[in-house]
């Protein structure tokens, strides 16, 4: 019978390696592999989060006039219901007092381009430039980088979705189009919402169309009678 003999210290290191190895495979089969497949399967840009509770996230789009957010947000705490806002880097330059309303209102930001041009007509470091400049006006009022990105006009490309990758955002669509951009009455808005509305939906609005405050209000009331909470779009995750 032959006997092997090793020295404690290097009988000591042999087993801590293998000891390393257990702990990269169980990591790697348990805990890391999971997240990197829930991860994959985020389809961009995001349209509707798949979820059984009653939730949904209402976002505006905010690109030019100013005359409506206090109104909005005023709806939106009596109701006691969070949104996203999605801001133009500029209108954010320009309107710095409220960006930090919508901010301290426990609401999210979220950019939407520097310039709101059709960025898919932008070569891949144009595009990058454009998040950048949106991104770092944002954290300069805010103190905080936004995670979420939605494109002008919501026209996305492979290469607009990849630097937005980049810039670590995810990309956020939307499954309901309140279209209250053709300054339709705010009932018709309210009841066509109504009508597509389940759990996980994302709604889009234009925070400065005519008639958004008062459809806005119907549907908090409306959806709120229903059960249905309103948070932002990250919490739908």
């Amino acid at each position: 019978m032959v006997l092997f003999w090793f020295p404690r210290k290097r009988l000591l290191s042999l087993l801590c390696g293998v000891l390393a190895i257990f702990v990269v495979f169980y990591l790697t089969i348990y805990q890391i592999a999971p997240i990197m497949a829930d991860a994959q399967k985020i389809q961009e840009p995001v349209c509707r989060v798949d979820t059984a509770e009653k939730q949904v996230a209402l976002s505006f789009d905010v690109e030019w006039m100013d005359v409506q957010t206090g109104e909005l947000l005023r709806i939106l705490k009596k109701y006691r219901a969070k949104a996203t806002f999605f801001v133009v880097g500029r209108w954010a330059e320009t309107h710095r007092e409220s960006v930090l309303q919508i901010a301290m209102a426990d609401c999210e930001l979220g950019s939407h381009s520097m310039a709101h041009s059709n960025m898919q007509k932008l070569t891949p470091e144009e595009q990058a430039e454009d998040l950048q400049a949106c991104n770092r006006v944002l954290e300069q009022i805010t103190g905080k980088k936004p995670g979420l990105f939605r494109a002008p006009y919501g026209a996305y490309s492979p290469e607009l979705l990849s630097a937005a990758r980049g810039e670590g955002m995810l990309s956020i669509q939307w499954d309901i189009d309140s279209l209250d951009w053709k300054n339709l009455p705010p009932e018709q808005i309210c009841n066509q919402i109504v009508e597509q509305i389940r759990p996980g939906s994302i709604v889009r609005f234009q925070s400065s169309a005519l008639n958004t405050p008062t459809a806005l209000e119907s549907l908090l009331e409306i959806l709120q009678n229903e059960g249905y909470t309103f948070v932002t779009v990250s919490e739908l995750f």
